[in-house]
This record gives structure tokens, sequence and C-alpha cells, in this order.
């Protein structure tokens, strides 16, 4: 029998205490007879605007407390079985085969890892993060079959952190030299030269950058952003600092964090990031992997969020994200500087192209949603959205209000009437409840399999559920959620929350470092099949509105360039909910999509199942094909204005003319276009005008300098690999 819902009557939160385990039982006998009992949705009067974060939650006065039934053990790990000897995840899928997000696409950008080096696993994320910035033109080759020959194929490398023999360090020195692009992650010592450092003693851990606002770094955060792992400490000896180190959010090191350097006379150029980025998304985005099990805030069960807060009572240390930079999407900005750097690299053989995060060149969306605790409220919500949305609008294309009702497998909806809001564009998934306590991977694994038979048995006219969030939220380790509830369909997942409120503290922002949805990874490497979403608004977290969603969607369609899926959480057991309203308000005078969580699931699998392919370079020419993935109505394709001989003159398809817009996006400008199946051809017309550079002044006496500095002029792209022809007044 799945979890149910008892109603202690007249109950304080101050007597709480006083709930004895007898009451309880006798309560439960009561329940367990009476064959008509709904629960609490019986109970739909909900006046009280507060949740409690455990088991327990208060409306007009009455108490609730979920319990489970058929419990199984802590120490039932693995091959469990309900009391019919009816394994619950007989027939899932193993998780050996969610690995395949790790792979590429094939295209002119190498991955190179290391499945060996055990010290560092998570070289294959960098695969998800270009997936995430749109480069899906990517192949990933594990070291021990690289050689040279295989670097030939490729314009860029990006080779994740790893130790080489010397053998592997002069195959990538002398592919360098003869032209090639390197992208090194926390390198190996033996390539310093190469990369034009000297090293120098000491490290750095989890301590800030911050990025040169020229060059590659141009458009991106000009404040100082965190970074998690180990920087190496090294000095420039012929490269150019990217981004410096600092010790704190204020002090810089002598050290760089990220470097280019020009390579012999064939073109060739090396970046260093002294410390390895896709370790310090993966921590960023997910939190520390040492807080992990820690009751951290002092509030039960174990959440998310205790893998940031660093004020536990007796372990007093700094949260895992400043929260003065909370505004920031430290980890999103410091991708967009990869995705930078490979453009740049890259722009002497060839432009690259990629995809734009959302549709129709949104730059932000309101994934909203309900937790729904057996209320009549999600009809209510439904409908209140539909008089929401403008006439005539299309879900397909994100005009319409909707969102998502996570509801507990008894909740009063009809199946008929769950059916045909399903069939207007709303979801309606399973609130997975607990019982707001701790669980083990096999508790949780019950959990999942007994409420979801009952919730198909009572909703046989909706698909399987493949979104979700848990009831209070119980978050017990680094990954396990994740990976039990891709055994059950779920891809998409929201369980990471913004809160309790004194630590929110009205701020707002992404306490993860991202807006955007990106695949969760285990600390063995494992890429998990599953869309980490994070509720960054919530109606439990003192958060003020409309201020924190204007906040948000300003800093996102704003100079600033955050851009951001926003997960909202208005729980639906008050359908016509002040927040909710604001939200959608900000979001419609701003022309941002409210959508549910498994529109956004659709469009991310989508898009990343689109990719390039076909590229060539002739003459002034770029050839490519685009595959667009099912799902993604309205994918923008992005196509460098920029190229090592001229400027963008047009493109086409099949021999078409393709309209575009210019937009410059984090210091690039892009023509902006409707990505649709087909061949392309971009043609760069040559440029033959000098450029004219005015208030020329040399560097200080006594200072390296690879470049000149400019008063009046913008800095071209003099170390970038391109050549130019100035004259100077």
């Amino acid at each position: 029998m799945q979890p149910q819902a008892i109603v202690l009557k007249k109950t304080t939160r101050g007597s709480q205490a006083v709930t004895s385990l007898a009451l309880v039982l006798t309560v439960l006998a009561g329940f367990i007879a009476s064959a008509g009992h709904r629960g609490i949705a019986n109970h739909t009067d909900y006046a009280a605007s507060r949740f409690f974060s455990d088991d327990l939650y208060a409306a007009n006065d009455d108490l609730f407390l979920t319990l489970p039934l058929n419990l199984p053990s802590a120490s039932t790990a693995t091959g469990f079985a309900d009391p019919a000897g009816h394994s619950p995840t007989a027939n899932s899928a193993p998780l050996s085969a969610i690995n395949a997000p790790g792979e590429g696409y094939g295209g002119p950008i190498l991955l190179i890892t290391n499945a060996s080096y055990r010290s560092n696993p998570f070289g294959r994320y960098y695969a998800e993060i270009l997936r995430s910035e749109g480069l899906n033109l990517f192949d990933v080759r594990d070291i021990a079959t690289v050689g040279a020959a295989t670097l030939n194929d490729y314009d860029v490398v990006i080779l994740s952190e790893t130790p080489l023999t010397s053998e592997q360090a002069q195959m990538f020195r002398a592919w360098v030299m003869a032209g090639g692009n390197l992208i090194a992650m926390r390198p190996d010592p033996q390539l310093a030269d190469l990369l034009g450092l000297s090293e120098a003693d000491g490290t750095l851990t989890d301590a800030y950058l911050h990025i040169h606002p020229s060059g590659p770094g141009a458009g991106l955060v000009t404040e100082t952003v965190q970074f998690h792992g180990t920087a190496d400490c090294y000095t420039l000896s012929g490269a150019i600092a990217v981004a410096t180190l600092y010790a704190d959010a204020t002090t810089p090191t002598p050290y760089p964090a990220v470097t280019l350097h020009n390579v012999g006379g064939n073109g060739g150029q090396a970046v260093a990031f002294t410390y390895d980025l896709a370790r310090s998304v993966v921590y960023t985005r997910q939190g520390n992997p040492v807080w992990a099990g820690d009751e951290r805030d002092g509030r039960e069960p174990l959440r998310s969020n205790d893998m940031f807060y660093g004020a536990k009572v007796g372990g007093l240390q700094r949260d895992w994200i400043d929260l003065n930079k909370v505004a920031i999407p430290q980890a999103d900005e410091q991708q967009r500087l990869l995705t930078n750097l490979i453009l740049f690299l890259n722009r002497d053989r060839k432009p690259l192209p990629r995809f734009w995060y959302f549709p129709n060149g949104h730059k932000a969306v309101v994934i909203m949603t309900g937790d729904d605790h057996g209320t009549t409220g999600t009809a209510i919500r439904f409908e209140i959205e539909k008089s929401l949305s403008p006439p005539g609008c299309s879900v397909a294309n994100w005009e319409c209000v909707r969102s998502t009702a996570y509801i507990y497998s008894t909740n009063s909806l009809s199946d008929t009437l769950a059916a045909a809001y399903h069939a207007e564009g709303f979801e309606i998934a399973l609130h997975v409840n607990t019982n707001c306590a701790n669980w083990t991977p096999a508790q949780l694994d019950w959990f999942f399999a007994t409420q979801l038979a009952v919730w198909r048995a009572r909703y046989p006219s909706l698909p399987p559920p493949v979104t979700e969030r848990t009831h209070c939220i119980a978050w017990s380790d680094w990954v396990s959620h994740a990976r039990v509830g891709l055994t059950h369909g779920i891809r998409l997942d929201t369980n990471y929350y913004f809160w309790p409120p004194e630590w929110v503290n009205d701020r707002p922002g992404m306490f993860t470092g991202s807006g955007m949805p990106m695949r969760f990874a285990d600390l063995d490497g494992t890429i998990i099949d599953v869309y980490q979403a994070t509720t960054q608004m919530t109606d439990e977290s003192g958060q003020s509105y409309p201020y924190t969603i204007d906040t948000l969607l300003d800093r996102a369609l704003g100079p600033e360039g955050y851009y951001g899926a926003f997960v909202a959480n208005m729980h639906n057991d008050f359908p016509d909910h002040a927040g909710h309203r604001a939200i959608v308000a900000s979001a419609q005078a701003r022309g941002v999509p409210v959508i549910s969580s498994r529109q956004m699931l659709e469009w991310l699998d989508g898009r990343n199942s689109s990719f390039f392919g076909d590229l060539t370079w002739s003459e002034s020419a770029l050839h490519f094909t685009i595959v667009v993935g099912a799902g993604a109505s309205g994918l923008m394709a992005m196509l460098p204005t920029q190229s090592g001989v001229g400027h963008l003159s047009r493109i086409t398809r099949a021999g078409s003319p393709v309209d575009y817009t210019l937009q410059t996006i984090k210091g690039v400008e892009y023509a902006m276009f409707l990505a649709q199946p087909g061949e392309y051809v971009a043609d760069y017309t040559p440029d033959t005008a000098v450029p004219v550079i005015s208030g020329c002044r040399g560097a200080s006496a006594g200072a390296r300098s690879e470049r000149l500095l400019f008063a009046n002029t913008p800095l071209p792209d003099m170390a970038l690999g391109v050549p130019h022809r100035f004259r100077i007044e």
C-alpha cells in the first residue's frame, strides 16, 4: 500500500512533540480500516499559507502527517521485493546504459578523456558543457585511442585533466606547432612550455578568478567568480592571461587562471585552464560532495541545500556558493568563456556554428510548477493559467501559460479531467512522498515504485511521469535520487531548492551557479541522463514577488546576459496565488514564456539531439548541414559574423537565402537564424579596407607585453591567431 495521509485534528506546531507513536499507530489503524477515507483530499478549504519542511504540515489548525506502509528496511540495498515477491525495478533500464550523454556527434572539435584516470573522472562532462553551449559538433575519444593521425582530423582539441607520457606530450607539442588548437585542462606540467607557462610553487583550492574584459573574455562577467577544485600556480612565460586567479573575492594573485599562447609560425595556439573546468562546473552546480549526507542547516530531512550551507552548528565554514555573488551564474559564465575561446581559436580556420539555448531566441524561460498535497487546487490553477493565456496562443510555440502540477498518487483530480488538461498542454506528474524522511536508495526506489503503481492505476489516461519533485525535497546523498528516478522514467528533476528563508535572505539569484538545466554527474564521472532544473523561486523561502522574478528576468534580458530557465514552485494548494500571478505578469510583460517542466524536457532532448554535420571550408564559404531533433521547434542557429578572411555576407539553404538577425552574445557578434534541416552555405566577404588605429600608446617600461594598448580603438584579435594589417596614426 502506498504512503497515505493522516489528519491529526486541531493540532498546533507547538504540540507536535507530544504526538506519540502510540497515537500515530492508533490513528493509522483506524485509517486503514476506513475504506472510504481519502486522506487530505477531503480537506479542500485550505486557508493557511505556511508549510512545514518536514513530514508534518498545517492548514486550518489541522496537522497532516504522511506515513508509508510496507517500507523496506535500510539494510535492503539491492534485490528487494514487495511482500508478494515482485521486484519494483525488474523492468528498469540498467544504470550502465545511461552514459550515452557523454558521447558526441562528430565534427571539428575533439574531446580527449582518460577513463583510467580516477583522480579526476569528470573529463566526459565536457561533452555536457559543449552540448549546453550548443556546440553540437564534437567527438569524444579516450586518450588510449588517440595518435598523431587522429589529431590531424580536428581543428580544436580539448584535453581533459590527465597525466601524459612523454610520447603523448610530444605528440600534442608537434600537433600545435603544425597549426593545431589545443585547450588543456589543468594540464600536465610537461606541456608548460607549449602553453607559454613556467611552474610556480603552490596551488589554490576553491578560490576565485577574474576574467579579463577583452578578447575572448569580452562581454562576460566583470566581477570575480568562484571556481571549485584545485588550480595550479604558474607564471607567464610567453602566454597572455585571459583570466587571473584570486585568493578570495578581492585579492588578486600573480598567477593566471586561463592563458592563451601563440605557438610557432603555422598558426598554432594553446590555451590552458589551470584548474579543471568540468569538475568546477559539476561541484558548483551540485554542491560540495564532502557535505553530501551531512545535515548542515539543522532542519531534517537532508536536502540539496545542505551541500551548499556553510553555517552548520559546530561545523561553521563558508557557504559553498558565495551568496554575495548569487546573482551571477558563475558556472555558466565560465562555460561561455570556454565557448568564446573555441570560436576565437578556430576563426583562422573556419567559423563554427552553434545553437541558442531556448526556442525562438528567448533569453529566459519560467518553468512554473506547483506542488499539490491532496487538494482540488490543481484544476483551479490550470483554469487560471488558461485565462491568463493570450487568445489563440500556441502551446507548441510556448505562447500559452502552462505549468506542472506535482500531485500525490491519491489526489482527487479525476482521470478524465487530468487527461483533458494534459491534452491542453499542462503536465500532471507524481509528487513522490518519503514522509519528509531521509532515505536509502532502496527505500527511495520503493517509494517511487509503489506510488507510481497507484498513480498509474488512478490516471491510466496520462503518460508516465518524466519530471519530478519530492515532498519536502528530501535529498539524502550526492546523486542517488537522480539515479533512482531515472530507473522509473524521470528525466528532469526540480529538487534542488533555494531554501531556507534566512539563508536566501530575499536575494534573487542562482545558488547552484547556473540558470541552465544540465545533466547530473556522479562522483565516478558517469553522466546521468536526468536534467537538474534548480528551483530558484519558491513560496516558502521568504522571497518577495514580483521583486525576485523581475530581478532574474531583467538580468537575463539586460546587459548582464544572465540567461536562464527559472523554476518556480507556487503551491497549487493555494491555487489563486499572489506569487504565481506576479511571476506570470512579470514574464508576460517581458515576452518571456511560462511553461511546464515537461515542455522544457522535450525541448532539451530535441535541442541536444540536433547537430551540425559535414562542416567544410572552401575559399571563403562555410558548408554545413543541420539535423533538427524531435521536439526542437523554434531551434535557432548562430554563426559568428567574423571569419579569418572577412565578414559574413549571406547564408543560403539549398540555394535559397536565409533571413538572419545580428546579435552580440557575450562579446561575439552572431547571425541568428531559424535552424531547419538541410544543407547550408555561409559566404564571407574578404576584408580589403586597412583599419586605422588612433590613440596608440606603448606598454609601461619594463612590462612584458605581446599586444599594443589602444586608448580609443577596440583591441583587435591580434593575439588570437588572426592576421591583420594596420595603419597607425
